[in-house]
Formats: structure tokens, sequence, C-alpha cells
């Protein structure tokens, strides 16, 4: 309510540019990366101290059991030996071909190391996947399939 006791409405938390004509907006990266980290902040308040513990050591377990799934995939190997919950594996043949062909099945496979080190071909058949406590058997499953499928 405002002063007079009318009722009015408030654009909590929007993107500063969102009101904008798209034209003249420039940027809302920062307004999102606020966002993302008040989200975040609101996150990690409310796991407190042993959910966070608890909710890290979902993140390591479901990488163990990613990881152990893929070693199992004929010509996959996993290159880290020590790992949180991401990890880099080597493929048989050119990962980002590979991330799009399984991309097209609706998996998504990781991130080609070649995209985050560009100009190095020895990287070309390096993919980074990460598990965390979203991340269910069968997605765990899906992933080795459509890699063993692919490679």
């Amino acid at each position: 309510m405002d002063a007079s006791g009318k009722r009015g409405w408030v654009l909590t938390l929007s993107t500063r540019e969102q009101h904008i004509r798209r034209e003249k907006a420039t940027s809302n990266i920062c307004t999102n990366s606020g966002l993302c980290a008040l989200a975040f902040t609101i996150h990690l308040s409310l796991l407190g101290e042993a959910g966070f513990t608890g909710l890290a050591r979902l993140n390591h377990e479901a990488a163990i059991k990613l990881a152990d799934r893929l070693a199992k995939v004929p010509g996959v190997t996993v290159v880290n030996r020590g790992f949180f919950n991401e990890f880099t594996v080597r493929l048989p043949g050119d990962a980002a071909k590979t991330v799009e062909r399984l991309a097209e099945k609706r998996i998504l496979a990781g991130v080609p190391v070649s995209r985050l080190i560009p100009g190095k071909p020895e990287l070309a058949n390096l993919l980074l996947v990460a598990a965390t406590e979203t991340n269910s058997d069968a997605d765990i499953e899906a992933l080795a399939n459509g890699l063993a499928g692919v490679a």
C-alpha cells in the first residue's frame, strides 16, 4: 500500500533492463549474477553447515558413481584420479562432435575441454563431466549408454 492506502506493485528482484526496449538495452549480466548470488546465499543459509556437508557428500557420491559407470564404457577413460564432482574423460573421438550428437538425443554430455582451452588439438577428445545431487541413476545410465552408442 502507498501513503494514500492504495494498492501498489513492486518489481522486486526483476532484471533492471527487462523493461527497456530490446534495441536500447546494453546488458543485464550484473543483475543476473546478483540474483544468482542471492539465490545461492539463501540456499546455503537454509541448508546450514550439516546440510551443506551432506550436499557435498551427495555430489561426490554421484560423481564417483558416474566415473565408475563411464569407466566401463568401451573406449572411454577417466583421466582424473582424484576429483570432487567433476572430472575429465578421454573419448575415442572428438568430444565436441560427441556432445552435439548426444544433444540431438536430449542427453547433456558435458563440456568439451577444447571449448575451455581452444587451439590445442591434443585436447579434442577430452570431455569435462560433472555430477550433482540432481543426477539420478537413470541420468548416469543415459549418459553412459549414449557415449557407448556414439563412441
